[in-house]
């Protein structure tokens, strides 16, 4: 195990130890532990497919306009099509992704202003599409939730769903060659072209995987709130990204993967979970997340990589 993966789980074990000691009536309880597994699943798996972005050096902005269109696209079809809204809004997830991947190699424009102008675009959708309120689920529809939803003590369906694509994914990124291209394009772009490896089609496939968990999350969300709210992207986007870079995947590309995000996400979780616990408010709890999130970077930054700091 590498010095950042080692660093990040002992800031997860000596947080949830001092959580663990200073409430432990509060944060130990089965409620606050499945509310802490609640927000983890979704964080973790919006995280998914940025974190193969931020591996191959890009970034995707757009994770909040997404998770916004998602939620109501989504309530939408259920109301009115039932199953079938599965389908179609992880189909649009991916679609909306790829097209952020187009957009960035064939237009050549970064990814940066990309996705920040795709989420413009996602966020405004959503609240046309929603007539800018949330939108609530019909009492008939319900159980087509049942298998997110259902509860073993703290345990939930989406919290089981986020572990098995912890699984799915951590093999993709170690044991398939599209996971040994993107650690290669975030080492080196020119010499992965070099070698003949299709290097548009792996940055393609990368946003259309974070559009794919984007619309993941966007369900395992209206699991819990039983609506689609065109609004709800905004505060998830910040810890989304934290996610992924506090966990130890560099900003540079190159280094990181699943279990970097996962610790990230738990770290993530446990100090918004712990603030909430202590009784510190929401909003300080922001800047803390900003300041963990600069930090991050600073230590898993590769300044090798970066010639001018623009």
């Amino acid at each position: 195990m590498n010095k950042g993966k080692l660093l990040a789980l002992s800031v997860v074990a000596v947080l949830f130890a001092v959580l663990a000691f200073s409430s432990p009536q509060a944060f130990l309880s089965t409620y606050n532990i499945g509310t802490l597994l609640d927000y983890a699943a979704t964080y973790f798996i919006a995280a998914i497919g940025l974190t193969f972005v931020i591996m191959i050096g890009s970034i995707d902005l757009s994770i909040g306009g997404m998770l916004s269109l998602f939620t109501v696209v989504f309530v939408l079809t259920l109301n009115s099509l039932g199953f079938w809204a599965y389908f179609i809004t992880i189909g649009l997830g991916f679609l909306l992704g790829m097209a952020n991947g187009l957009i960035f190699t064939k237009l050549k424009i970064p990814s940066f202003i990309g996705t920040f102008g795709a989420s413009g675009v996602f966020a405004s959708l959503a609240l046309i599409i929603s007539g800018g309120r949330p939108i609530g689920l019909r009492p008939q529809v319900l159980y087509l939730l049942n298998s997110l939803t259902f509860e073993l003590g703290p345990i939930k369906g989406s919290h089981l769903l986020a572990f098995v694509l912890f699984g799915i994914f951590f093999l993709i990124q170690n044991s398939t060659p599209f996971g040994k291209y993107v650690t290669a394009i975030g080492n080196s772009e020119r010499a992965t072209w070099l070698s003949g490896i299709k290097v548009d089609r792996t940055k393609i496939f990368c946003f259309a995987l974070s559009g794919l968990s984007a619309a993941l999350a966007s369900i395992v969300l209206v699991s819990r709130m039983l609506s689609g709210d065109p609004t709800i992207g905004t505060p998830y986007q910040l810890q989304v990204i934290a996610a992924v870079v506090v966990g130890g995947t560099a900003l540079t590309g190159g280094v990181g993967g699943m279990f970097n995000t996962l610790l990230g996400t738990l770290i993530i979780t446990l100090v918004g979970n712990g603030l909430y616990v202590v009784g510190i408010d929401v909003y300080y709890q922001m800047i803390i997340t900003g300041i963990i999130t600069m930090v991050a970077v600073i230590l898993t930054l590769d300044r090798t990589k970066i010639k001018v700091v623009k």
